[in-house]
């Protein structure tokens, strides 16, 4: 007993551990800063991905006295053409929006602020580039977590069942691979054609489109280890190879 409860929680911190450099390493992870200015410092969060319905709201914290700002945006396939809207202040936050747009559409923004005739770009090196996608229902979203990161647990767990007396391999492989075939089949495909606005939507896209690399690989790759499991008399050996696969897709997949 002691030893399964040492083997889950030592799952559970590597699979937390993963997830956390997962999304601070991903690509989407939001642009986050600090900046000083005459009356104090400001903070942003500038996503790369909106899910949201309606226009897209962007936010700026911080001390603001006689600050001046404004938001500007543009479509990714117009070069040329800047938006600029003035961010309003209301209790120590600029806001802006960018107007909603159609799936899959991206744009291009960042704020300058006017800091008593110093003019301050935020962020201050880049253009940030986002992607409008489909709304997802927050259940969709909630299950698509728990049963990618059930998965990743179990994965976890299943390579650790090496170091216990009698070792029940096949019994976690095929757990395992029940909560990534429900991730991959099921939620992950719900979730993907609400991004692409094929469902709730008028949208058309060709079938492929619902299936990312990511869920593909790791469904691939742990009916691949049921086989080998049950069929060879290495399982041990591939039980750890089938976690180390799941943790190299989970960084490097595309989800």
């Amino acid at each position: 007993m002691k030893q399964a409860i040492i083997l889950w929680a030592a799952a559970a911190i590597i699979a937390f551990i993963a997830g956390y450099t997962q999304n601070t390493t991903s690509s989407y992870y939001p642009i986050n800063g600090t900046v000083d200015i005459s009356s104090g410092e400001i903070s942003y969060s500038f996503d790369k991905i909106f899910r949201g319905k309606g226009s897209y709201q962007v936010l700026v914290v911080g001390d603001f006295t006689n600050q001046t700002s404004m938001l500007m945006w543009k479509d990714e396939n117009n070069s040329s053409k800047w938006n600029n809207i003035p961010l309003r202040n209301s209790n120590n936050e600029l806001i802006g929006e960018i107007p909603q747009h159609q799936p899959m559409s991206k744009v291009e923004y960042r704020v300058r602020l006017n800091d008593n005739g110093k003019f301050i770009l935020l962020p201050q090196t880049q253009n940030i580039t986002m992607q409008f996608l489909g709304n997802v229902p927050s259940q969709i979203m909630q299950f698509y977590f728990i049963t990618l990161f059930a998965g990743i647990l179990l994965s976890i767990r299943t390579s650790l069942e090496i170091f216990t007396e009698r070792p029940r391999i096949k019994m976690y492989t095929i757990f395992t691979l029940i909560s990534f075939f429900s991730f991959t089949l099921i939620f992950s495909t719900v979730k993907r054609g609400c991004e692409l606005g094929l469902i709730g939507g008028t949208k058309i896209a060709p079938l492929n489109e619902l299936f990312s690399s990511g869920p593909v690989l790791l469904l691939s790759a742990w009916i691949l280890a049921l086989i080998l499991v049950f069929n060879s008399k290495k399982s041990k050996f591939w039980a750890v190879i089938a976690g180390i696969a799941t943790l190299i897709i989970f960084f490097f997949g595309r989800f």
